[in-house]
């Protein structure tokens, strides 16, 4: 009479993983994924198995394809497998997104204008490119210069001979994150 004993029970996972926020610009930034099983009980699971001690138990992941932007979402997938090769899965989402502003390093002159009214400002700078050539340096940690959005408002005038209008450019990365820089006008009647 023969009888086999097989284990055919999978590990057990009790509890799940947070989601993890991730400052970055692609899939290249997430975090290198766990490979045992301490590793994982450390973030709150409980992990058992039937037959195997938790020490020999297998951790592979494997990543999902990224969808959206600003965040980019990506679903890594844990598989636990004990000896006998039954296995558990569980899943983690991570969120990568780019908080990181433009920097904006230097000033821009001030600038004198011979006229008589607001009417009279030159027209405002729409590209990364034109600001440089002003004297600006302009990076962002994930979108290019040339994708970078420039607007601008003028403030209200002050003051008579001259007439002072500030301008404010704000430069705006690929998910909304800005920073500004400011430009003085002196418009005056000579």
């Amino acid at each position: 009479h023969t009888i086999n004993i097989d284990d055919l029970t999978a590990p057990v996972i009790t509890g799940t993983l947070a989601t993890v926020n991730v400052n970055g610009c692609s899939a290249a930034d997430l975090p290198a994924a766990l490979t045992t099983v301490a590793a994982l009980e450390a973030l709150g699971l409980t992990i058992a198995d039937n037959c195997t001690a938790d020490a020999s138990l297998v951790v592979t992941s494997t990543n999902g394809a990224p969808s959206g932007n600003c965040p980019m979402v990506i679903v890594r997938t844990y598989t636990i497998s004990d000896a006998c090769n039954n296995s558990s899965t569980i899943t983690q989402t991570f969120n990568i997104d780019d908080n990181t502003a433009p920097v904006i390093t230097g000033t821009l002159a001030t600038v004198n204008v011979n006229g008589c009214s607001a009417a009279d400002l030159p027209a405002a700078m729409t590209t990364v490119a034109a600001l440089e050539a002003l004297g600006l340096t302009i990076a962002d940690n994930c979108t290019v210069d040339a994708s970078l959005v420039v607007t601008s408002t003028n403030g209200a005038p002050s003051g008579n001979c001259p007439m002072v209008i500030v301008r404010t450019y704000t430069i705006t990365d690929a998910c909304n994150n800005s920073s500004t820089v400011t430009q003085t006008f002196n418009i005056d009647d000579n």
